[in-house]
C-alpha cells in the first residue's frame, strides 16, 4: 500500500523539499505533491488547492506535513 505525502510550505520551500526528495527517490513523483504558499495566499484559496492535491495523488491516505505551526500552510493541513 501506497501512502501519499503532500507538503505545505512557505514558498518556494515545499518544491525546493519535493525536489531534494526526487532526487533521491525518483520512484516517489506520483505519490508526493508540494504546495507553495504566497505570502498574501488568502487561506481559503490554499485550502482549495490543498484539497485538490490530495485528491490527485489518488493514493489511499496522505501524510500531510508543514513548515511552521500556527502560520497558513499549517493551519490549511489541520
Amino acid at each position: 500500500m501506497t501512502i501519499g505525502i503532500l507538503i505545505i510550505a512557505h514558498a518556494p520551500l515545499a518544491s525546493a523539499l519535493r525536489a531534494c526528495v526526487l532526487h533521491v527517490f525518483p520512484e516517489v513523483e506520483h505519490s508526493l505533491g508540494a504546495l507553495d504558499v504566497a505570502a498574501n495566499a488568502p487561506p481559503e484559496d490554499t485550502l482549495a488547492a490543498a484539497r485538490i492535491m490530495v485528491d490527485q495523488l489518488n493514493t489511499p491516505g496522505v501524510l500531510v506535513l508543514t513548515d511552521v505551526f500556527g502560520a497558513t500552510p499549517c493551519n490549511v493541513a489541520q
